[in-house]
């Protein structure tokens, strides 16, 4: 994430989340047509401003839900949600109580992963642009009154996943009491909502840049296997293996990544998107000494070739310091998982599609 500041006075750090400056007030929003954050002034007819261009808020920031802002020219009445919402196929029901506020964590996880994937030039085509471009599913099959924890017998039973660019999203996952305990019952070390989308997504993008390209396709089968395994069968005996099972951990980011090269290569993918993401806050921020990041280009950079050695062992460095601030706060590790020598090489094919777009 870049680091976006207030022109109030001294600096002011603004967050990508903010729909205001905590020190002047005026409001703020982002803007996908510009790539960022901006503060408005509003006129007597309370229209916002940037630098004399009229803006319009998206039709979600109404519901609290989004700090999306379009440019006035842009926008019409058939055309009044920002880029990030606009992927929206389904929302959660907003006559229940307690789903609005889980429907603005969901959101915002969004928002986040199309600011990473537009800052890595990856295409973000959506339904009107192809049949099996990108969409957003968020749906509920349980009682958000006690944290999803009670199932509703009037609707099917909804996964979390991905199949022709519908990606759908379990309300359950953006309740912190309900992911907690998922990710206890499934003995995970780490489960966050911007993670399930970071995964999800390279789901996507194995379908829309490795499977139609034969040459990818033949590198990816040497690093991750034989995407056309049974995909049922690899489901029955992963959830059948004792939890205790360390075997994967030479060869996988995590032990779900064992399960079929598919779920290998989106755990990958959204490790890569964990990394990049994050590197690119810590240097914006300065979390650590220059030198560090010396010689070092990320891949959402504009100009300069990446290296992708150079980037896993910064980031290697960055993520024992950000673990060790954690446990200096008694909170869990910020990244819990080893980044062993197999697992580079993965990450280094993700990084190849990536940059060779």
């Amino acid at each position: 994430m870049r680091y976006f500041a207030c022109d109030c006075q001294d600096d002011v750090a603004l967050f990508f989340e903010n729909t205001e400056c905590l020190c002047c007030h005026r409001p703020v929003g982002w803007c996908h047509d510009t790539q960022s954050l901006l503060v408005f002034d509003l006129n007597e007819e309370g229209e916002y401003y940037n630098q004399d261009r009229l803006y319009v808020p998206c039709a979600n920031r109404k519901e609290s839900v989004c700090n999306g802002m379009i440019p006035a020219e842009l926008a019409t009445r058939a055309n009044s949600l920002c880029f990030s919402c606009h992927f929206n196929d389904n929302i959660p029901s907003l006559a229940v109580e307690g789903h609005r506020e889980l429907w603005a964590n969901l959101e915002a996880a969004k928002r986040r992963l199309i600011f990473t994937l537009s800052e890595l030039k990856l295409p973000l085509p959506d339904k009107q642009q192809s049949p099996e471009g990108l969409s957003f599913h968020f749906l509920a099959d349980g009682d958000v009154s006690d944290h999803f924890n009670t199932p509703l017998t009037h609707v099917s039973a909804v996964f979390t996943g991905h199949a022709q660019g519908d990606i759908t999203i379990n309300l359950a996952e953006a309740d912190d009491v309900a992911r907690h305990r998922m990710r206890v019952d499934m003995g995970e070390q780490y489960r966050t909502l911007l993670g399930h989308f970071r995964h999800e997504v390279g789901h996507f993008y194995w379908d829309w840049l490795v499977k139609p390209n034969e040459l990818l396709l033949a590198e990816f089968e040497q690093h991750f296997g034989d995407p056309n395994l049974s995909y049922k069968d690899a489901l029955e005996a992963h959830y059948q293996r004792d939890q205790n099972d360390l075997s994967w951990q030479p060869r996988f980011i995590s032990a779900y990544a064992s399960m079929h090269p598919w779920e290998d290569w989106a755990e990958t993918f959204a490790h890569y998107l964990h990394i990049t993401d994050t590197l690119e806050t810590a240097r914006e921020w300065q979390m650590i000494a220059l030198s560090e990041y010396d010689g070092l280009i990320l891949p959402q950079d504009k100009t300069g070739e990446s290296d992708p050695d150079a980037l896993f062992k910064c980031w290697i460095r960055l993520s024992v310091k950000l673990n060790a601030l954690n446990r200096s706060m008694g909170v869990a590790d910020a990244y819990p998982f080893v980044m062993t020598p197999e697992v580079v090489e993965k990450l280094k094919f993700v990084h190849k599609v990536v940059v060779g777009l």
